[in-house]
């Protein structure tokens, strides 16, 4: 298995594991309570981490990612981060003070760094940001410019 692909599928299962963990521990009255990471803005979290381990398993497995497909890692795994160090700054400011971060929040934003770390420093010598973003934009118009060949051409007239 190619280094950027097994690094992306370790740290995607990671943070996939992480969103079950206490991402909030609340304490009140002598009672505490924790939440995991499957609440909210996590659901996305994890979504985000099922996309980058799945696009990192999915393909030749020898090869870097694609472009298309190392965009699709590099923005799911951003959305991941901005989404931990959200919820981490939430926690933080909790109306009595009493919210604690957990430590699969911790492991969440160390996952999401590792998934865009790893899938940006063993890229390809030719990847970069804007030959994908170019990529991305002509697969987009190809599909979008190429007619119905379906059966259905629109004629609601049956044949005579």
């Amino acid at each position: 298995m190619n280094k950027q692909r097994k690094f992306v599928l370790i740290a995607s299962v990671i943070g996939i594991i992480s969103m079950f963990l206490p991402w909030y521990s609340i304490s009140l009255l002598g009672y505490t309570q924790s939440v995991n990471g499957m609440h909210g803005w996590g659901v996305l979290a994890f979504i985000c981490f099922i996309v980058c381990g799945g696009l990192a398993y999915l393909g030749d497995q020898t090869k870097n990612l694609d472009k298309n497909m190392w965009l699709v890692v590099l923005v799911a795994g951003l959305i991941a981060l901005i989404i931990a160090i959200t919820e981490f700054f939430n926690a933080s400011n909790s109306i009595m003070g009493s919210s604690f971060v957990g430590f699969g929040l911790y492991i969440s934003g160390i996952a999401a760094i590792v998934v865009l770390a790893s899938a940006y420093m063993f890229r390809a010598p030719t990847d970069n940001l804007k030959d994908s973003l170019e990529s991305m934009k002509k697969n987009i118009e190809n599909k979008m410019n190429t007619p119905n060949t379906g059966n259905n051409s629109g004629n609601t007239n049956p044949p005579a």
